[in-house]
């Protein structure tokens, strides 16, 4: 039977006397400074495995883990975010079993709801699971009274982690008789073998002795003055709890070995979770491997508990145990980047779970502790907009519009040109010669150079290999927008860009077309199938490899016919010996061809994006439309506004409040709707950009200079449009304000 505290404090007078004086001796702490300091070990603490992190990522390289994680997808994203939610089910089910039925007084969706909460507390703070368990206790405070929750809570935990402990044992045993280990990592993993296995021994002898571990440690500490106050004073409590959890097993034991089932079936989903992840990443791993990934990635995750997230640690430890099992670190970065996707996912779930239960009081508190911020909200200008819902909406709106015309359009069209410059400048050739008429590079470009030019290049000095090239825009199969088609003779293209023809054959004459992989699969095409270009059917002959420069392909000649052309080229390609010493081949070439453009392709994406005239004036038409959208919007919005608060306005007149006052305060109102309408809009354009590129092949980029330049038009269209609202109540006279009806 649990011994009582009056019995405890009977038992023992002189220890309970003695653990009193020391409580009363002890200096009290100082909560400022011991604040400061937690807060700056979990900053440097973060900081140092975010470091970690930029170093691992840099050490493997950012493009091996894009493409890996392109094959994942987003589809199997969800998939692996399912396999995650299961774990949390089943340590959400043995957490409920631990509290007692008769005091189980919550739904499983509520439950789910405080684990999530609790570890999403755990995975931020510096504190992990101590802070993580205590929020748990909080949440479930009102519907399990502290006296079987905390024991509860701590019989789950107990339970979980000799389950991880065991884990940890079986992982590094099977990777101690299965692989040939290098001597460190042998020994390092015979150390956690015999460390785990001497926890289980020591938790097998407490419970058969009944020590009551903590307690005696409480007491040891307190004897050296190592123990803090808060703690001490509550020592008869923990004596109590820790009574309690050996008694769970003798009152409960179906509970007990139902519980360790439900976290065992968490590590095994855990296993599934690797297996899975990496069969998508292209592998077909052994049960073995991921069992013992699982295994290992525990110890690290315990080891640097006190890291918030494990940031860096995680990620740079599971990239040594997968190259350590014959995998590539890339690999393992990547396989932890995507399973703290997962936990993250689930984490601001916590977080938003957490901001529900807790925000109305906290607002609440919040207001009575701060007589400015209450001021603050019973100021005229949030009164005002808060009262009037709809009106304040639509004006948002009308902001978030103007916002999203500037940002979007700008980043539509210097991406499209952009990416157009981007695969023209990967096509092998470093020098691109056009005839000296052609100024424009933003649509067709004109058949203006001999073919026969392509030769002469090529005796240049410097010269690898010269081709002709004829480009056109064609309006896109999708109806939205242009795509480049590329016109080529393919043998001298081929000979200096090095593309090869991956399935199908060459282009020999005709309405046929070569196509790219990535235009291949957007589209499900196959050989022999046709697409249509200029208003009539090419056949698709072949995909060649690797991309670059327009995406379809078609005969020069076809191209010439197309244009009227015969004979002549929109430009020729110039490939050189030494790409370091391309000017020097340049400066050749123009010496020799002085009347042609010589352009380098390193410059044609920023050269596309800046190189055309008609959109420069097309963007300024789109921030003066902007401009006018915000400021009508405001302007109808305040003037219906001081249309409606006539009287209210007399009223501050009467009571003394200044012309400029009153101007103010509608000023501020409209500033602070554009701000908001300027949020609004910016999240817009990031929505529109993702359905977009999504959905097409269009690429939109958004630049942080015209986010800036949006924030100002947006704010100084709202203040403008309101000026004159904010004159008008102004100049009111208070009396015929007064008698408005």
């Amino acid at each position: 039977m649990t011994t009582s505290e009056n019995e405890l404090t009977e038992e023992y007078p002189e220890d309970f006397r003695e653990l009193e004086e020391l409580v009363d001796q002890g200096e009290p702490a100082g909560p400022d400074k011991s604040h400061r300091s937690y807060v700056w070990l979990q900053a440097i603490a973060f900081l140092l495995g975010l470091g970690l992190l930029i170093y691992v990522i840099n050490l493997v390289g950012l493009q091996p883990i894009f493409d890996a994680l392109i094959r994942i997808g987003f589809f199997g994203f969800l998939i692996l975010l399912a396999i995650s939610g299961s774990r949390h089910v089943f340590r959400t089910i043995a957490m409920s079993a631990a509290v007692p039925r008769e005091h189980r007084r919550f739904s499983f969706f509520q439950a789910f709801a405080v684990r999530l909460g609790g570890e999403a507390i755990s995975f931020l703070t510096f504190t992990g699971p101590l802070l993580g368990e205590a929020t748990k206790v909080a949440l479930l405070r009102r519907r399990v009274p502290l006296t079987y929750g905390v024991p509860a809570l701590v019989v789950d935990n107990l339970l979980y982690n000799l389950s991880v402990v065991f884990f940890i044992l079986t992982g590094a045993c099977v990777m101690l008789f299965t692989y040939n280990l290098p001597p460190l990592i042998y020994y390092s993993l015979v150390g956690i073998a015999v460390i785990a296995a001497l926890g289980i021994a020591a938790a097998a002898l407490a419970a058969k002795r009944r020590l009551m571990l903590v307690t005696w440690t409480l007491d040891q500490m307190a004897r050296l003055r190592l123990s803090p106050k808060v703690i001490l004073k509550r020592r008869q409590h923990i004596y109590h709890i820790e009574s309690k959890v050996y008694d769970f097993y003798k009152n409960h034991p179906g509970v007990f070995f139902g519980m360790i089932a439900c976290d065992l079936l968490a590590h095994v989903l855990g296993v599934v979770e690797v297996y899975v992840t990496l069969r998508m990443l292209g592998y077909v791993p052994h049960v073995a491997q991921a069992f013992i990934i699982e295994s290992l990635t525990k110890v690290i995750n315990f080891l640097f508990a006190f890291v918030p997230g494990t940031i860096g640690v995680y990620e740079g430890g599971t990239g040594v145990v997968l190259k350590t099992l014959g995998f590539t670190t890339a690999i393992g970065v990547t396989l932890a980047l995507v399973r703290k996707a997962g936990t993250v996912f689930w984490t601001s779930i916590g977080l938003l779970i957490l901001t529900w239960r807790t925000l109305p009081n906290a607002w609440g508190r919040l207001l009575d502790r701060s007589p400015h911020l209450q001021r603050l909200m019973d100021s005229l200008v949030l009164s005002n907009i808060v009262h009037r819902p709809a009106r304040t909406a639509v004006s948002i709106l009308g902001t978030a519009v103007g916002v999203l015309l500037i940002v979007f359009t700008v980043g539509l069209a210097h991406g499209v040109l952009r990416e157009r410059g981007r695969r023209e400048s990967n096509i092998g050739a470093q020098i691109m010669i056009r005839s000296s008429g052609a100024l424009g590079f933003g649509g067709n470009s004109p058949f203006m150079l001999p073919v026969s030019l392509a030769a002469e290049l090529a005796r240049v000095d410097g010269v690898r290999a010269a081709a002709p090239i004829g480009q056109a825009l064609d309006r896109s199969d999708s109806g939205f927008g242009t795509r480049l088609i590329d016109g080529i003779e393919f043998d001298d293209y081929a000979k200096l860009t090095g593309i090869s023809i991956r399935e199908g054959e060459k282009l020999t004459g005709g309405d046929q077309a070569i196509v790219d992989p990535v235009w291949q699969q957007q589209r499900n095409a196959t050989i022999g199938s046709t697409v249509q270009l200029f208003e009539r059917p090419f056949k698709i002959v072949g995909v060649y490899e690797p991309p670059g420069g327009g995406r379809v392909k078609i005969p020069l000649s076809t191209m010439q016919d197309q244009e009227g052309a015969e004979g002549r080229a929109s430009a020729i390609l110039v490939a050189v010996n030494e790409p370091a010493r391309q000017d020097e081949v340049a400066a050749r070439i123009r010496e020799r061809f002085p009347d042609e453009q010589i352009i380098f392709t390193r410059d044609l994406p920023e050269i596309y994006a800046s190189g055309v005239p008609a959109l420069n004036v097309f963007i300024r038409v789109v921030v003066g439309v902007a401009s006018a959208i915000s400021m009508l919007v405001i302007l109808l919005a305040m003037y219906t506004t001081v249309t409606e608060r006539t009287r209210q306005i007399g009223i501050l007149k009467a009571l003394g409040m200044s012309k400029t006052g009153i101007a103010w305060v509608i000023e501020q109102e409209a500033i602070l709707v554009s701000l908001l309408g300027v949020m609004v809009g910016v999240v817009f354009t990031f929505v529109a950009r993702l359905g977009v590129m999504r959905m097409t092949t269009l690429v939109v980029e958004i630049e942080p200079r015209w986010v800036v330049i949006a924030f100002l038009v947006g704010i100084v269209g709202g203040s403008v449009g309101a000026l004159y609202p904010a004159l008008r109540a102004a100049r009111q006279d208070a009396v015929e304000a007064l008698s408005y009806e």
